[in-house]
């Protein structure tokens, strides 16, 4: 059944990840290298929150300065949605619909593992509607 699907076997492992001393221009940069909306940021290995286009572009918008004179830490979700690799789909997908979030993070012990953002839950929802999935 799709209520039993983890969250571990349609995540994207070993995202991107970004450090909170680096500016708001360098993490733009990294989203457009690797095609992503989100980075989450990490201090010393250590998961401490996210950073979204949408943050990057209100703190750029708010403080009326150049994207390079913001650090990352001073622009990130530091309460981001997180969740364990076991968790199943149904649960994930239903948190990030119901509170309009953007990605989840998958991490065990505040290191991160991977991401499931609302493009991978379209993805998977396109699999499932074609059969490519068994529910």
């Amino acid at each position: 059944m799709a209520d039993t699907l983890l969250i571990a076997s349609v995540m994207s492992p070993s995202p991107f990840t970004i450090g909170p001393k680096q500016n708001l221009r360098f993490a733009r940069e990294q989203m457009s290298a690797h095609g992503v909306r989100h980075l989450p940021v990490q201090d010393g290995g250590r998961l401490i929150g996210v950073l979204s286009e949408r943050d990057i572009n209100l703190a750029v918008a708010m403080d009326r300065v150049e994207p390079e004179q913001i650090l990352v830490r001073d622009a990130i979700s530091a309460e981001p949605f997180i969740v364990t690799p076991d968790t199943p789909v149904h649960v994930v997908a239903r948190r990030m619909a119901h509170d309009r979030i953007g990605c989840a993070l998958v991490a065990t012990d505040d290191r991160v593992a991977g991401i499931f953002t609302t493009v991978d839950a379209a993805n998977l929802l396109a699999e499932v509607l074609s059969g490519s999935v068994e529910q």
